[in-house]
C-alpha cells in the first residue's frame, strides 16, 4: 500500500490537471511545465541563431555598378555632333542638289561639277575620319564589394584584373552614341591618326564574326582632356596607368 501511494505521488508531480471535459471526464495529462519552458527556450535559441545580425543587410551600395570614370564634356560632345550633322547637310546640298545641275548645264565645264562634288564630299569625309575615335564617356563595371565606398573603388582601380570591363561611348557617322564593351586587357596605348588616337585594340577576330551589315568593330579610341566628375574622380588615371604598365 505504501509503494502504491509513493507511485501516485510521483505521478502527480509529473502531471497537472488542465481542464475537465464534462461530468465524469478524466484529467488531461501533460508533461511538467519545466519541460515546456525548456523546450520553448531551445526553440527561441534556434530561431535567434539563424537570424542575421542587426544591420547586416541594411547597408546599401553608394556607387552604381556602371561607374562613370571619364567624361569628355557636354559642350565638346554637342559641338562634334552638330559638326557631323552639318557636314552631312553640306554633302546633301552640294552633291544631290547643286552637282546635278552643273552636270546638265552646257555652259559649265565638267571640272566645275567635279569641284562642287568635292566641296560636299571632302568636309564630310574629313570630319568623319577625325572624329570617329572621339570618346565621350568611359564607364567601369564595378564588382559588388567595390561599390560601398570611394576608397574601395580606388583600391580596385589600382589593381584591376585582366577581365575588368570598360564601356567606351563614341559617336557614329551621324553623331549617335555608340557603346563598345571591352575588357581592360584588350586596350593598349598607341599613336595614330596624326596623334588623335591614343588607344587601340585588335579587332580582326571580332570583324571576322560580324555580319557585313553591322559594320566593323571600333578599333581606335581618342581619350583626351576630360571634365571633373563627382563619383569616379581619379579612377580613370589609375585605369590608364594600368593599361600603360601592362602594355610594356
Amino acid at each position: 500500500m505504501g509503494q502504491t501511494l509513493l507511485l501516485l505521488r510521483n505521478f502527480a508531480r509529473s502531471s497537472i490537471p488542465v481542464a475537465r471535459l464534462g461530468a465524469g471526464s478524466r484529467f488531461i495529462r501533460f508533461r511538467s511545465p519545466n519541460w515546456a519552458i525548456q523546450g520553448r527556450e531551445r526553440h527561441n535559441s534556434t530561431i535567434s541563431s539563424t537570424k542575421p545580425p542587426a544591420g547586416a543587410h541594411s547597408r546599401k551600395p553608394v556607387l552604381p555598378e556602371r561607374l562613370l570614370v571619364f567624361h569628355a564634356g557636354t559642350g565638346r560632345s554637342v559641338f562634334l555632333g552638330c559638326w557631323k550633322i552639318s557636314t552631312i547637310f553640306i554633302f546633301s546640298f552640294f552633291c544631290l542638289v547643286l552637282a546635278p545641275s552643273y552636270f546638265q548645264s552646257d555652259d559649265q565645264p565638267i571640272w566645275g561639277a567635279v569641284g562642287v562634288v568635292a566641296i560636299g564630299v571632302v568636309p564630310m569625309t574629313a570630319v568623319a575620319y577625325l572624329t570617329s575615335p572621339f570618346v565621350a564617356n568611359i564607364h567601369l563595371r564595378l564588382p559588388p564589394f567595390a561599390r560601398y565606398s570611394r576608397e574601395l573603388v580606388h583600391r580596385y582601380s589600382q589593381a584591376l584584373p585582366k577581365d575588368a570591363k570598360l564601356e567606351l561611348t563614341t559617336m557614329n557617322f551621324i553623331g549617335m552614341p555608340r557603346v563598345t564593351r571591352i575588357t581592360i586587357s584588350e586596350l593598349r596605348p598607341a599613336r595614330e591618326r596624326f596623334g588623335l588616337v591614343n588607344y587601340v585594340r585588335d579587332t580582326k577576330e571580332k570583324n571576322s564574326k560580324r555580319s557585313w551589315y553591322m559594320g566593323k568593330a571600333s578599333r581606335q579610341f581618342a581619350v583626351h582632356g576630360g571634365t571633373r566628375i563627382t563619383q569616379g574622380s581619379g579612377v580613370w588615371e589609375n585605369v590608364a596607368a594600368t593599361i600603360s604598365k601592362r602594355s610594356n
